[in-house]
């Protein structure tokens, strides 16, 4: 049993306000168990319901929290909470702003911390808790910093709006990006115009008299919204979601050809380059000595997918040019060429682009990095395969401000 001088050290170590370490329980394991009581001097107890201040005690309760790990081992403790009776005769239990719920603060934000590296389980795992107890702690501390950092809603200069599937079947959230500083200031569940009505109007009247760029995917509810709203902004059709579309249409060639392929014994070479283990090579911006033979061969074995790739790869060459007035011709001759390739997903392609033409060249006005989306969405898909799906979206929206907003840790450091 340590000595009062050893449970004086155990005290300056847990550096708990009005808090002294006078006893210890064995419980037969290798955790330290400690018994923790109010110093002579500690100040009033605070009710936890109303927040006023008592200077008499009705009762106490008897309380088990976890502390951060001490030397390796687990630490418990064990508190007689105050109660006071309130002036509405109910007896309420203290507030103490070390602790969260049965875990020190520190200990719970030390989870939050982890779980903005790892997943849910393994923070458990870590430290020894049930994933349900980790979950819980998490949103609780996520959405504590939320309410404290998110509203009122961060006002952006120049913004991006994209929505992603948060889970299978047409499930999505939307995303606004502030892109001068790389950071996602707000996200809603659901997507279109309603959606991102509801982010503009968070905003004051100055504030989005402010906002000097909106990049969206040309969606006809984010133009509407972004019209509306933000009336001073150039909106972009951004070069992230441009490559996407021509990588789906792409794409929509290489299966069409590829069922051809399989259909036919004798196009045994054709019906392996356009397999799905190949799609990648196919789809890959950059260029690459693989793609460069796989090009040639296709050029001689499958025109649809050869033209499809030369058109993609055309498209890329418009955003080499430096002005606007130097890009529309270059964009209307590539509407041109698709609409006459006799590819109906590049047709298609190819008559949105022609609607939308004017925000497509708006990217020559106000030069709107691709890199930001890109590596956004990358960090995104990551936090959804780190936790195998979610089942919350609320949840999922605060794990999207810690993964890549102003709810990760490092800027708290």
């Amino acid at each position: 049993m340590p000595n009062p001088m050893h449970f004086e050290t155990i005290t300056k170590l847990l550096n708990l306000p009005d808090i002294i370490v006078v006893g210890s329980l064995d419980r037969h394991d290798d955790h330290l168990h400690l018994i923790v009581a109010f110093s002579e001097n500690a100040t009033p107890p605070v009710c936890a319901f109303c927040g006023a201040v008592h200077n008499s005690v009705h009762s106490k309760g008897q309380m088990r929290a976890e502390d951060l790990p001490l030397l390796g081992r687990r630490v418990f403790l064990y508190l007689e909470k105050r109660k006071c009776r309130c002036p509405d005769g109910g007896i309420h239990v203290e507030y103490l702003p070390w602790l969260h719920g049965r875990f020190t603060r520190r200990f719970a934000e030390q989870i939050n911390r982890l779980t903005a590296i790892t997943t849910n389980s393994e923070a458990g795992w870590f430290f020894g808790l049930d994933d349900e107890v980790v979950y819980r702690i998490d949103r609780a501390i996520l959405q504590e910093k939320a309410d404290d950092l998110l509203a009122p809603t961060p006002a952006p200069r120049a913004m991006s709006v994209d929505e992603v599937a948060w889970k299978k079947g047409h499930s999505y959230v939307t995303n606004v990006v502030d892109i001068d500083r790389r950071i996602v200031i707000w996200n809603h569940d659901k997507h279109g115009k309603t959606v991102l009505d509801a982010f503009f109007e968070s905003l004051t009247e100055k504030e989005r008299a402010e906002i000097e760029v909106v990049a969206c995917d040309g969606a006809k509810g984010f133009l509407s919204s972004s019209r509306h709203y933000a009336e001073n902004a150039l909106i972009v059709l951004d070069h992230f979601h441009v490559k996407s579309y021509l990588s789906a249409a792409l794409e929509d060639v290489r299966k069409q050809e590829l069922a051809k392929a399989k259909k036919d014994a004798t196009q045994d070479e054709l019906a392996g380059l356009l397999h799905c283990k190949q799609r990648f090579i196919l789809l890959r911006n950059k260029p690459s000595r693989k793609k460069t033979q796989v090009l040639k061969r296709l050029e001689e074995l499958n025109e649809p997918v050869y033209k499809a790739m030369l058109l993609k790869e055309q498209f890329a060459t418009i955003y080499d040019f430096r002005e606007k007035k130097a890009a529309q011709p270059a964009l209307r001759a590539w509407i041109g060429d698709a609409l006459r390739s006799g590819l109906a997903p590049f047709k298609e392609l190819a008559l949105k682009l022609f609607r939308k033409r004017h925000y497509v060249l708006n990217f020559f006005v106000q030069r709107i990095t691709s890199a930001i989306s890109e590596g956004i969405n990358n960090k995104i898909k990551r936090l959804k395969r780190m936790a195998y799906g979610y089942r919350d979206v609320a949840y999922f929206l605060l794990k999207v401000h810690q993964h890549c907003g102003l709810l990760n840790p490092r800027r708290f450091n």
